[in-house]
């Protein structure tokens, strides 16, 4: 994933916009974060998005463990999905993607959701997305 010049570092994550208003969130190498920088990647993702609700990539296919109990719950708050229209999640191996079945099961965000291992088909559902709102 080539990170554009306009990227929002955090601690955690990197967070860009593409120009078809794709905000990508690439989390960086980690065991475990918490509600803090949970709040540092919304915070910006809701400054790229300007006001207005964009689809959302994460690739979390550099993660370990993921996100805390707080911060699982503060992704799918009202606060956190103001500006989301959807989101996709990239995973790389079939435990993420139990483990990402698991959190949308148990979180269920207020936004569609998927999980794929490819980030072209990916794309293409966001695309979709984008172009039925």
């Amino acid at each position: 994933m080539k990170h554009p010049p306009k990227t929002i570092p955090t601690e955690i994550a990197d967070v860009w916009i593409d120009p078809q208003r794709i905000v990508y969130i690439c989390f960086k190498e980690s065991e475990r974060h918490g509600i803090d920088e949970a709040q540092e990647v919304v915070e910006a993702h809701n400054q790229l998005a300007d006001g207005v609700p964009v689809c959302v990539l994460a690739d979390i296919r550099a993660v370990k463990v993921g996100a805390d109990r707080a911060a699982r719950k503060y992704y799918v708050s009202a606060e956190s999905s103001e500006f989301k229209s959807g989101m996709a999640m990239l995973v790389s191996s079939p435990m993420q993607r139990m483990l990402g079945n698991i959190f949308l099961k148990l979180n269920r965000p207020p936004y569609p959701t998927r999980l794929f291992s490819q980030e072209e088909k990916a794309l293409r559902w966001l695309h979709q997305l984008n172009s039925e709102s």
